[in-house]
């Protein structure tokens, strides 16, 4: 299922074109890996998953991807109390990785800030798959293979952050990324883009 939900995700490109404009549109954080840009992607994800998924559970699906947006505008509060849940342990792994000058580095400060939000919003989804999909172990499964393979989420972080300056020296040669800023702008949308690739995955092996 996987193969076919990344397949029919990466056809339907001018379809989350379409999504992210929409949330632009009435966002604040408009960054790569903002909230404006977190929702289109798992907005595009619920309608992939609604139009490959089989005859039992088609109409859940359809019926979560039809509301979704109405529920990421109340998911605030749940997606605090997963943040606070995740913000220790991913200070344990940038201390464990770059020692204590992580937490006086406000660039990485920032970066592992981003990292935290878009985990805690998969985490949300993976909770509204589970209520409209309770015969489905999908929370148990999906963050129990995520946790076990964080080094080939780093790999397809890795994939698309390299595809993307590649692109982007062919376009304007060697110094176009050259600039912090356009490092940065890359360097969200692959940590995102990577993000939903690895949950794709992992939402695959239960429903």
């Amino acid at each position: 299922m996987a193969r076919g939900l990344l397949v029919w995700m990466q056809t339907g490109n001018p379809r989350l074109r379409a999504v992210m404009a929409e949330e632009a549109s009435r966002g604040d954080d408009l960054a790569p890996a903002g909230d404006a840009a977190v929702r289109a992607h798992l907005r595009f994800l619920a309608e992939a998953l609604a139009a490959n998924a089989g005859p039992g559970r088609a109409t859940a699906l359809e019926e979560l991807s039809a509301g979704l947006s109405g529920r990421m505008d109340g998911a605030g509060p749940r997606l605090e109390e997963i943040e606070a849940l995740l913000a220790d342990a991913h200070a344990f792994e940038a201390d464990k990785q770059f020692g204590a000058v992580a937490a006086d580095d406000p660039g990485l400060a920032g970066t592992m800030e981003r990292r935290i939000r878009v985990n805690a919003w998969m985490r949300w989804f993976l909770e509204q798959l589970g209520e409209v999909l309770p015969d489905r172990a999908v929370v148990d499964t999906a963050n129990t293979w995520l946790s076990a393979n964080q080094v080939r989420l780093a790999d397809a972080i890795f994939a698309v952050d390299r595809a993307a300056k590649q692109a982007e020296m062919a376009r304007g040669g060697a110094d176009a990324v050259a600039n912090p800023d356009v490092v940065n702008r890359i360097g969200q949308a692959a940590m995102l883009q990577g993000h939903m690739r690895i949950l794709v995955e992992a939402i695959a092996l239960s429903i």
